[in-house]
């Protein structure tokens, strides 16, 4: 029978539901993760597929890890990872699919084999995983609140806040701050060089009854001045600066930077710029 392995949708939770599928040799079709945004994150699973509980245990974690990193490498260990950190579906499955082709001893070189089938999907979605963590280290805006801790929120297409603390705790050791993930429901509170993970029910009741931050109002302010308007490229901008992104920058939220209070009908890229003035170059000589 096809049994559908349920676990907490941590990555010591998953990789508990591995040992346990190699300990009772589990016929697995399929992964549900028991997220708290099931809403917006919708799992499919068979419908004919028994349901298997597994509980996380850190020892069960620990030994795979170990047998991981022994059998390949610690940089295959943190790929892995960083693969389960996107939340694609089927990604349990295709890591599964790579693990037991890893244990199975066919090849002693496989571990180190970056071009196997079962490596280079999992090394193209890493790759976009890595690429909004390096995003998202400049794109975290902190508001001061009453108290002096400081809070920014985010919402990032991956599940990301845990791999990019680390930045952050170097950067701000000796502050109070938290970093909220709205789209999950949860957090990261720091304090006292202790960081602790807290769950938000409601993210949008903390920004919706923060105080206005002058902080934040001298920096629109000031994002605003040094716009220069014959420079504004949106085509860049967004290819840099995903709209996904905007909702929680405040330089982007800005009212004045709509086109109607800056009086302009339409943003012109530098190519169309480019060519409005070649014409007007050519019926200049043609009038002279």
């Amino acid at each position: 029978m096809s049994i559908a392995i349920h676990y907490d949708s941590t990555f010591d939770g998953f990789l508990s539901a591995i040992f346990e599928i190699y300990r009772q040799h589990l016929d697995v079709t399929s992964f549900v993760a028991e997220r708290t945004y099931e809403a917006e994150h919708e799992v499919s699973s068979d419908l004919f597929a028994q349901p298997f509980h597994i509980e996380t245990s850190e020892e069960s974690a620990r030994r795979l890890k170990r047998a991981i990193t022994n059998a390949a490498s610690k940089d295959v260990l943190n790929l892995l990872e960083t693969c389960f950190r996107s939340e694609d579906a089927g990604i349990e499955m295709n890591i599964l699919a790579y693990l037991r082709k890893l244990f199975a001893g066919l090849d002693p070189n496989y571990g180190r084999n970056p071009s196997s089938l079962e490596m280079i999907p999992l090394i193209t979605i890493a790759r976009s995983v890595r690429r909004e963590m390096d995003n998202m280290y400049g794109m975290v805006r902190f508001n001061k609140a009453p108290d002096g801790m400081y809070i920014a929120e985010i919402e990032p297409k991956y599940d990301i806040l845990e791999m990019i603390i680390g930045h952050f705790r170097c950067r701000y050791p000796n502050g109070t701050w938290a970093i909220i993930d709205v789209k999950r429901g949860f957090g990261v509170y720091y304090e006292n060089y202790k960081t602790h993970f807290v769950t938000v029910p409601d993210p949008s009741y903390i920004s919706a009854h923060a105080p206005p931050d002058e902080f934040t109002r001298m920096w629109k302010s000031y994002y605003d001045t040094m716009a220069i308007k014959e420079r504004l490229n949106p085509r860049l901008l967004r290819r840099c600066l995903p709209v996904r992104y905007w909702k929680h920058l405040p330089e982007r939220s800005l009212p004045n930077q709509t086109l109607e209070n800056r009086g302009e009908s339409r943003l012109q890229l530098p190519s169309t710029i480019a060519k409005s003035n070649a014409v007007a170059s050519l019926m200049l000589k043609q009038s002279n």
